[in-house]
């Protein structure tokens, strides 16, 4: 049976001024440009070699080719390569030259890229090291441990299920492009090669230890890093081959592993073009990946991400981690998340919470009613604080109250009445609040003290809040803290008169513990640094979300084999929603572990149906029969029949036994509504039963949150932080034929269909104003003619301001109010006017571009432009009044078009050189 909607829909214009500021952001570091190095791509038939030929005869540069990119130019032709004489070609002025050649499609810089990973624990004590040899000749079959699967991530998906009917994604290989794999990890197969569970790879980086120029091999081994032998037990993990019995969520999978960061975590956009190509091209069925660059969130035009999209538009599933910005609030997915067609993931917080702790035991005096004694050992958990014991104790256990809600526990002096506490374990409840009490740790510590106490046991106020306790306060010899329920039950002993001997052991004779603990306050919500879109051309991102925050998996042998990691507005007010389907709960955590699952879940749903994948099927299926989640804020729990907006966290949590058995299919992923200048008001969808049986839909509405994307401040409207401020307006649905919003089937199947739209234009919201961008010192503007004194040293090529020279150098702070596809600084010169030959986009005359100017792809992130005494083109310029002029194009907006421009110009200022004269180039 098949039934077409026709949507529309109508947003009330809401305008607030919110009256907290947004939050301040220091400039971000200038991108880690490879000095005089480039990623070209050509158009289809032309050859790298005669590109190479036609720059060296044409121009007199002489190139070496750094990394093939490759080998068809069915998705990419083209390479990386130096410039060898790089000083002589400043790099603006090179890319142009270069991107004017008819050969050529696209040029870009080649970048560092730092991987990010995310928050971890480390395990109590760590195993040995497995040695020097990499290669074990142990062999891993498809998992056949009948066990159920308890795995608290798994549960909350569904994958669960799955495993129960032994659909563990046979028969597909997925590429992991991160730091590498160790492979010898039991649970991760002990091997590589044919017949292994990691049985494909390359090693685009090498071995170095503290990283240096790449030095590829066939043998993507991580002894180092740790990051993707993470990703690896998350994916495909063996339950039966590790000691906490966990699977990966398709451990009958294959894994391809492509190492493209070294040991200090880094690589390049080079290498990440590569790799994703190389997975393509050697016939991975899945590419997974768990990072991004921040620096470019919310643009699709990095080539990283370019090629990604052009993957996915083959119909080989990428599934990207959608970036850990979320404070940034709105328009920050990173890139290659940001890529059309590309699976973004936003992460949720699992709802339990696995932490690894030292075991201690404690004995009591209590006799049950069979009288029989109870004195025996019994466990329990702790983190070790500081000071710790010096040697192993036994204490009787004394407590500061008896109220399991105090908030004030020794805050205060001690009664006089209290006991001589120098031969007890003090138990205490931790301060919820420190500082709204003015209550501390030390505090805590020295009234203690004052009646001879020297041994502390805190207990957590919340599951969420245990973690070590820091005590510096003088006689404090020992602090450890437990669980909220352990010192709820020595306190219920206490206040029966029980006795209660605890055991403190040596700390080199600790045991580790893992234990999982359920997570009240965040659990099932979505991450507060989980990246938002949508990206700045409006494309719905996140696609999906999937638990990242807090997830156990492998890790490194030689550094305790197992780690607890986590990773990922306009006009004022922005509207989102989820066309019904379904109300349900929320989520949570870091993009850069969550993708993981999402990669598996695709392997299962491409064993269940039948052994083939379709990407933008599996993408309509994945999205449609995702779970919506509450708005979390992030402090407070809110009312569940307000969802999270879509921007957050797409359709929701992703639900793997409702995608494989999906018998309603969409013909679209999403609705886009665009904004107001682009407002698409009538949307038709398709609903497929693809059953042998007849449904009847019904079609509901679901509303989820509206925000503002800014914030009014005393500099104006800026782009407002996480949480972002709310609205109590919703859009306005109709549907033909008539009915609800919900798809809700027969079958009992509940569908969503997320739409997004922005209030307001998002080519007449301004990028650059006189209070955001300024010549500065720091962060506050410099007076009109100020003079500045210019080392000899900033005209080196290898030259690189930091924030010491933010008051030294004449610089202009930019900080873009929304993000920006192309930003020009250029250089006017004020003594001799005359020579100001050239003109910026909007026709101001000027000298020429400064040196590293323009830039592309801005996120909406403070930068600095430095006058260093050069223009692009290598002009070193003289002593001399001057000023500089940013232009940055508003999104949407053309090139040719000066109204599509902001154009702020800075205060007059004059240089001179140390030596009186500028050096000549």
């Amino acid at each position: 049976m098949r039934i077409s909607g026709v949507f529309c829909a109508l947003f009330a214009v809401v305008r607030v001024t919110a009256k907290t500021a947004a939050n301040a952001s220091a400039p971000a570091a200038s991108a880690n440009l490879v000095h005089g190095s480039y990623i070209v791509e050509l158009e289809a038939n032309e050859s790298l070699v005669d590109f190479y030929n036609a720059l060296s005869s044409e121009h007199g540069i002489k190139t070496e080719e750094r990394m093939s990119m490759g080998r068809s130019s069915k998705i990419f032709n083209g390479a990386s390569f130096k410039v060898l004489d790089s000083a002589g070609h400043d790099s603006p002025k090179l890319m142009d030259l270069i991107a004017a050649k008819p050969a050529v499609k696209s040029i870009w810089p080649v970048r560092t890229v730092t991987l990010d990973a995310g928050k971890t624990e480390e395990p109590k004590t760590k195993s040995p090291s497995p040695g020097s040899q990499k290669r074990q000749e142990s062999r891993t079959d498809d998992n056949d441990d009948s066990s159920p699967d308890t795995f608290m991530p798994h549960l909350m998906t569904q994958i669960d299920r799955l495993h129960a009917l032994n659909i563990t994604g046979k028969g597909f290989r997925i590429a992991m492009m991160d730091s590498g794999v160790d492979y010898t990890h039991p649970a991760l197969g002990g091997c590589f090669g044919p017949g292994c569970l990691v049985e494909h790879g390359w090693d685009f980086v090498g071995d170095a230890p503290r990283g240096g120029e790449p030095e590829p091999d066939a043998d993507p081994y991580d002894g180092c890093f740790g990051h993707g032998t993470h990703v690896a037990g998350s994916i495909a993990a063996q339950a039966s081959s590790n000691k906490y019995g966990f699977s990966g969520a398709a451990p009958g999978a294959k894994l391809w592993s492509y190492r493209c960061w070294n040991c200090a975590g880094v690589g390049s956009n080079e290498i990440l073009v590569a790799s994703f190509l190389r997975a393509f091209e050697d016939g991975a069925d899945i590419i997974q990946c768990s990072n991004g660059i921040e620096d470019f969130a919310g643009w699709a035009d990095e080539p990283w991400a370019l090629v990604a999209s052009r993957i996915a538009q083959t119909g080989v599933p990428v599934i990207v981690s959608g970036g850990n910005s979320g404070g940034r609030g709105m328009f920050s997915p990173s890139t290659p998340a940001s890529g059309l067609g590309v699976v973004s993931v936003a992460a949720v917080q699992n709802q339990n919470d696995p932490i690894f702790v030292s075991g201690g035991s404690y004995t009591t005096n209590e006799v049950d009613q069979n009288n029989d004694n109870k004195s025996a050992e019994n466990a329990y958990t702790f983190f070790a604080g500081t000071p710790y014991p010096a040697m192993a104790l036994t204490l009787p256990l004394w407590s500061v109250g008896n109220d399991t809600e105090s908030v004030s526990d020794a805050c205060s002096p001690l009664p006089d009445d209290t006991p001589d506490l120098s031969d007890k374990l003090v138990l205490l409840r931790a301060v919820p609040d420190a500082r709204a009490s003015n209550c501390y740790p030390p505090d805590q510590g020295r009234n203690i003290q004052a009646k001879g106490g020297k041994y502390m046991a805190y207990y957590a106020y919340s599951n969420t809040s245990w973690d070590e306790q820091f005590i510096y306060a003088d006689g404090i010899e020992g602090v450890i803290s437990v669980a909220p329920h352990q010192g709820a039950a020595w306190l219920e002993m206490l206040g029966r008169g029980v006795q209660v001997n605890v055991s403190i052991p040596d700390k080199n004779s600790t045991k580790e513990v893992l234990v999982e603990l359920e997570d009240h306050e965040t659990g099932g919500f979505a991450a507060d640094f989980t990246s938002w879109g949508p990206n700045w051309e409006l494309e719905p991102k996140p696609q999906v979300a999937s638990p990242g925050g807090r997830i156990l998996s492998t890790y490194l042998t030689a550094m305790g084999s197992y780690r607890v990691m986590s990773g990922t507005s306009m006009g004022k007010l922005q509207s989102s929603a989820i066309l019904s389907f379904r109300q349900d709960e929320s989520a949570d955590v870091v993009q850069k572990i969550a993708s993981p699952l999402v990669a598996g879940l695709i392997a299962l749903m491409g064993e269940a149906r039948g052994g083939k994948l379709d990407s933008k099927l599996f993408r309509r299926i994945l999205s449609t029969t995702s779970k919506p989640l509450p708005w979390f804020d992030g402090k407070t729990k809110t009312k569940a029949d307000i969802l999270a907006p879509v921007q957050q966290v797409g359709s929701g949590l992703v639900q793997a036994y409702d995608a494989v058995f999906a018998q309603t299919l969409f013909d679209v992923d999403s609705l886009r509504l665009n904004d107001t200048d682009h407002f698409v008001a009538n949307h038709t969808f398709t609903i497929e039963n693809a059953g042998a049986e007849e449904a009847t839909y019904e079609i509901g509405h679901m509303k989820a949150l509206s925000m503002y994307a800014k914030v009014s401040t005393l500099s104006g409207d800026v782009l407002a932080g996480y949480p972002n401020p709310t609205v109590d307006s919703w859009a306005e649905l109709t549907f033909s034929p008539d009915g609800y919003v919900s798809i809700n089937s027969t079958r009992a199947e509940h569908l969503v269909l997320p739409y997004l739209g922005v209030v307001g234009s998002m080519r007449s919201a301004p990028i650059l104003t006189p209070v955001t961008a300024f010549l500065a010192n720091y962060g506050s503007p410099v007076d009109a003619n100020t003079s500045y004194t210019l080392p000899r040293s900033v005209q080196d090529p290898a030259f690189e301001p930091n924030t010491d020279d933010d008051g030294r150098l004449p610089n202009m702070l930019l900080s873009p109010i929304m993000g920006t596809r192309l930003l020009h600084v250029h250089v006017v010169a004020l003594d001799e006017t005359s020579k100001n030959d050239m003109k910026t986009p909007t026709g101001v005359p000027c000298l020429g571009a400064l040196g590293g100017w323009p830039k592309r792809y801005f996120a909406a992130v403070s930068q600095r432009a430095y006058f260093l005494g050069l223009l692009a083109d290598g002009t070193v310029l003289p002593p001399g009044s001057y000023k500089m002029v940013a232009s940055a194009l508003r999104i949407f907006g053309d090139e040719s078009v000066a109204e599509d421009w902001d154009v702020i110009e800075t205060v007059p200022f004059s240089v001179q050189y140390s030596n009186g004269t500028a050096p000549s180039r």
